[in-house]
């Protein structure tokens, strides 16, 4: 494909964006995966809550095998699971589809670390999932997830109450693809213009290079 000379930074980075979201009356799909069904995840059962994250089915699979163990071991069930049509949920924007929350008894964000903490350990123990959170895509750092994500990225080690937050939970930040909630990363270059020994000008770069040890 020709890209034009014309094109913005902008521009090119939406044009390596290739995931594109629809929504119909089943739910959020995304094109760049065959139509794939990605079930929204909520804070809270029943919220009004933005989504924090999009399931694809083998994750939504994994959870409802979660739900079962949690049974099995007489534990109070992690997901609340409304997948099936008789029991759809409506979604803001009115039309009908399948979600998944964490269940209401839930309700801090030191509860929802605590259970998500447990779960990603077990599963990078277990060899669930070894791809994105396995032994060697670990990452060892705990991530923040926001009620909103797109709002104010706060926290409680500022002191405000947790009630008051944007700030839901954190989790391992390998294995938030799973759960596909919005994580952002920092990179920096930097370039500055130079005089020469000969007078002329040039241009110097300045490239980080990541450490060997990191797993991306």
């Amino acid at each position: 494909m020709a890209i034009s000379k014309d094109l913005t930074f902008l521009d090119l980075v939406d044009i390596c964006d290739n995931v594109r979201l629809r929504r119909d009356n089943r739910g959020l799909y995304d094109a760049a995966r065959d139509d794939e069904i990605l079930v929204p995840l909520y804070l809270n059962e029943f919220s009004r809550n933005p989504v924090i994250g999009l399931l694809r089915p083998i994750v939504v699979e994994q959870l409802r095998r979660e739900n079962e163990r949690s049974r099995q071991n007489d534990l109070p069930e992690i997901w609340a699971l409304r997948l099936d049509k008789s029991d759809y949920t409506t979604l803001r924007n009115g039309s009908l589809g399948p979600s998944v929350s964490f269940r209401d008894w839930l309700d801090s964000p030191s509860k929802r670390t605590a259970a998500i903490k447990e779960l990603c350990e077990r599963w990078r123990d277990t060899g669930v999932f070894p791809d994105v959170c396995g032994p060697k895509k670990w990452r060892s750092e705990m991530y923040p997830v926001y009620a909103d994500p797109f709002g104010v990225h706060d926290h409680p080690d500022n002191g405000e109450k947790p009630e008051d937050l944007n700030y839901a939970f954190e989790m391992e930040r390998s294995a938030c693809a799973l759960f596909g909630v919005v994580t952002y990363g920092v990179h920096m270059s930097i370039y500055d213009e130079i005089v020469q020994t000969d007078g002329s000008k040039a241009i110097r770069v300045w490239v980080p290079t990541r450490a060997l040890t990191k797993p991306t």
